[in-house]
């Protein structure tokens, strides 16, 4: 299956969150989750894994792993949903129809199509950019600029119930912040 880019990724969550009649923060992911057919279970895994998408027959669901932060279950929840929604196929993770799609410390290193795409699935999911855009806009001075420091950063983060890192990332990639 066909790659898809940012602009069809981000018309994926725009339609999932209005099939879903999400129109505030932060987004009901696990509900989400649920209603298409991914229960979700947590459970002890090693520390560098965050969860996984398991597919087996018939069954399926999202193992987040249960020692993480709430913020850091939320992510992996949608980086989750993601790969099932985006047709995601791990063929290094297939055992006797069993197929298991994990969240490691390897899918933020962007080096894979598939777990940059999860990852911004994700973001975009949990941090919807028109929602977002609203939110910042109240930082805008007088002069047109918006201006953002870390307690801004912060608030933000824990308004969408996502990391700092998570907040700051997003806004860089909307443009909402420089890179520096």
């Amino acid at each position: 299956m066909k790659q898809l880019n940012r602009k069809q990724i981000e018309q994926r969550v725009l339609d999932l969150l209005d099939e879903h009649d999400v129109t505030s923060v932060p987004v009901p992911v696990e509900r989400i989750a649920r209603s298409v057919g991914l229960p979700i279970v947590e459970t002890e895994m090693d520390a560098d894994v965050s969860g996984a998408l398991i597919r087996s027959g018939n069954l399926q669901g999202i193992a987040v792993n249960a020692s993480q932060a709430p913020v850091r279950k939320r992510f992996t929840i949608a980086h989750e949903l993601a790969h099932f929604l985006l047709n995601h196929v791990d063929k290094d993770h297939v055992d006797w129809q069993f197929t298991v799609i994990r969240r490691d410390g390897r899918s933020s290193e962007a080096e894979d199509d598939q777990e940059m795409a999860a990852n911004f699935f994700a973001a975009s999911l949990l941090m919807p950019k028109d929602i977002l855009r609203q939110d910042v806009e109240l930082h805008q001075r007088f002069d047109g600029e918006i201006h953002l420091d870390d307690a801004d950063i912060g608030l933000l983060a824990k308004r969408y119930k996502v990391s700092e890192a998570a907040m700051k990332y997003r806004l860089q990639n909307l443009g909402f912040m420089s890179w520096a």
